[in-house]
């Protein structure tokens, strides 16, 4: 131990060795007192080399010289109070052990276990109690109802040593029944107040004799048995016992003996209230159906074909396509002349216009038809030069038609009035004289009209419906042989009997696709040109070519030639733009996509010799079946003057028809 005194601390003297304090304990010489802490270096490595420990060796030494303090107090059933910092250290005081520091967390954890012990005690106990309970109650229950079938099955004159019976008192009943020497099964005692869960006592009377023995419930624990302080509070609405009422052996015959003359009821059979409510238990008395036999078919269990989903390009409904300028596109100035001095078909010249202007043209096809025009009908051309808008409008004057600019397209259709006038004459029944009433009645079906004058045709509000009620009443003029408003070829393009309209519009399988290609052409070109070499003029629906963005500008270029068909050429031409080509008739062909196909409805008849109310109730099934995948436009009615069913069908169930009608009920 080295001393520093002030001046040694400056560096004016050399160091001075101090002698160092002499004991005859070792770790007494390892304690180093820091500030006031104190600091036991010798105990805190003790647990760390496995020191043994060494006996306490009494102390001579008086207190250390500057820089050491008292040792830390002894911890012992008489403990010494340390003195102060002044005082010397007796010798009496016996050295602290080596470990003192770790004494301090002892007693807390020595209650700690002792708390632990005592719960684990008073849970073990808990359950020990509780199972030596519910054996003890399961024996006694046994032992009880043991004695009391082996007395019951005893003789009649042997009484058991137990019991003391008596003869009970004759009881006067109405019928003077005579008294009996065995209790009755419904006894007084047994009706009583419920159990308490305690001995009950019954004194049997014998005359003026004493009282008998009294007489325990042999399904009563006994009350050393039973708990102080139950479990559960008492329930009034519940007996204390619940064996109560219970006979002992529960309609069991213990001896095995067969005891059929027993009045015991058994649970072999349920009651017949109850085997209404149960149809897979053994015995019950129900008819079974033949599983052999294949049960009739439902409209639910009738595969329909869906009709085709609509087909659309991401990329152009996530990014729109912006607005066409009809004033630029529309004021190219061109001179045309038509070949034929009778003009040019009407299809093929908005054909020939919209592959100039780049804005596709669309022509309302049925309301032509309606209106008496047909889409191929030819007009004359305008003379001079004159802006693609000039030549539209001009056409329009001459033809009584009208055209509508769109934001990416023009339609083009029949005046108002015109169109107006021609509907309202296919709706008016009065050419049919005395069956008008029942034409009027249905059409009315047909078209699902409730409200409004019956007794006449609801002029619809939408053009698409306007068409169908024209085409509905057509049918049933034709239906009943009267002449018609329509011409028979344009009334066959969307309605006629049912046999030939489900063969109608095939898709085209044949044709000329024209001479080979030297450079690419535009899609309206294309299309014109193919129909106009086999002699037909195409429909192209536009609207089924915008949800692609299909454009009658955009050029292609096919193989055609010898050797190609026009079907092969237009699949090349329309297939990625999820169209294709089907055979209206001779002179048209026509051009959209599957799912405009299926929809479209269709009015069909069937022949004279159909039960028309049977077919009537297929149709409408399979209508209703349809109906659970998407909306369906179609009805089904019975011409009472031709008993024919008429029908409003779409095309997709039309193809289906022939199987349908064969599987429905």
């Amino acid at each position: 131990m080295v001393q520093l005194t002030p001046s040694q601390a400056d560096g004016d003297a050399e160091p001075a060795t101090a002698p160092g304090p002499t004991s005859a304990n070792p770790a007494a010489d390892n304690r180093v007192a820091l500030g006031n802490k104190l600091v036991d270096s010798g105990a805190l490595t003790e647990d760390s080399i496995s020191r043994p420990a060494l006996p306490d060796l009494p102390s001579d030494q008086g207190q250390p010289q500057a820089g050491f303090a008292e040792p830390p107090p002894v911890f012992s059933e008489d403990p010494v109070s340390a003195g102060s910092g002044d005082q010397t250290p007796t010798s009496a005081t016996a050295a602290p052990p080596p470990d003192w520091h770790s004494q301090k967390s002892a007693k807390p954890r020595k209650i700690a276990m002792m708390i632990a012990v005592a719960l684990a005690s008073i849970v073990s106990a808990s359950i020990l109690f509780s199972v030596l309970l519910r054996r003890s109650n399961n024996e006694v229950a046994k032992n009880t109802s043991t004695d009391v079938a082996t007395d019951v099955d005893a003789e009649p004159n042997s009484v058991p040593d137990q019991i003391e019976t008596s003869e009970p008192p004759a009881i006067d009943d109405q019928d003077d029944s005579p008294a009996t020497d065995t209790p009755p099964e419904d006894s007084p005692a047994d009706d009583s107040a419920p159990s308490t869960g305690t001995e009950t006592p019954v004194t049997p009377t014998k005359g003026d004799s004493t009282p008998a023995e009294t007489i325990t419930d042999p399904l009563t624990p006994p009350a050393e048995l039973l708990p102080d302080n139950p479990l559960l509070p008492d329930n009034p609405l519940l007996p204390q016992n619940p064996l109560q009422g219970m006979t002992p052996n529960s309609g069991l015959n213990l001896n095995g003996t067969d005891d059929s003359e027993s009045d015991t009821p058994t649970l072999k059979e349920l009651p017949k209230d109850l085997q209404g409510l149960l149809i897979e238990l053994d015995g019950m008395q129900r008819p079974q159906f033949n599983n052999a036999e294949p049960a009739p078919q439902t409209i639910d269990e009738i595969q329909l074909d869906r009709a085709a989903d609509t087909k659309v390009d991401l990329e152009v409904v996530v990014d729109q396509p912006q607005s066409i300028n009809m004033r630029q596109a529309l004021g190219l100035p061109v001179a045309m002349q038509a070949g034929d001095p009778e003009g040019y078909p009407l299809n093929d010249l908005m054909l020939l216009l919209g592959q100039l202007s780049g804005v596709p043209i669309e022509i309302e096809w049925v309301s032509f038809d309606i209106v008496g025009q047909g889409i191929k009908q030819r007009v004359k051309l305008p003379r001079n030069w004159l802006t693609i808008e000039e030549i539209l409008t001009s056409i329009c004057d001459a033809n009584a038609l009208t055209y509508e600019k769109k934001a990416r397209s023009i339609t083009l259709r029949p005046t108002d009035e015109r169109f107006d006038e021609s509907i309202n004459g296919c709706l008016d029944f009065s050419d049919l004289a005395g069956d008008q009433a029942s034409a009027v009645a249905t059409a009315r079906a047909l078209l699902s009209q409730t409200d409004g004058d019956p007794s006449q045709v609801k002029l619809p509000e939408k053009t698409g419906l306007k068409q169908l009620a024209a085409l509905v009443c057509e049918a049933i003029r034709r239906a009943r042989q009267s002449p018609g408003k329509m011409s028979d070829d344009a009334f066959h393009r969307w309605a006629g009997p049912y046999n030939k309209q489900v063969t109608g519009w095939p898709e085209l399988a044949d044709g000329v696709s024209g001479p080979p290609r030297l450079e690419p052409s535009t899609v309206s070109g294309l299309v014109r040109q193919i129909s106009k070499a086999n002699g037909v003029t195409c429909y192209l629906n536009w609207q089924d070519g915008a949800r692609t963005d299909l454009l009658p500008n955009d050029e292609l270029m096919p193989r055609t030639g010898e050797g190609i068909s026009a079907a092969q050429a237009m699949q090349e031409i329309l297939q990625p733009e999820n169209l294709h080509v089907r055979v209206v008739d001779a002179q048209h062909w026509w051009i959209g996509s599957e799912a405009s196909y299926d929809r479209f409805p269709v009015v069909v008849w069937f022949d004279d010799d159909t039960d028309a109310d049977a077919i009537k109730r297929q149709v409408d099934s399979i209508l209703e079946g349809a109906a659970l995948q998407e909306a369906v436009l179609g009805a089904a009615a019975v011409d009472p003057v031709t008993k024919k069913c008429i029908a409003v069908i779409p095309r997709y169930l039309l193809r289906q028809l022939p199987r349908l009608l064969n599987a429905t009920p």
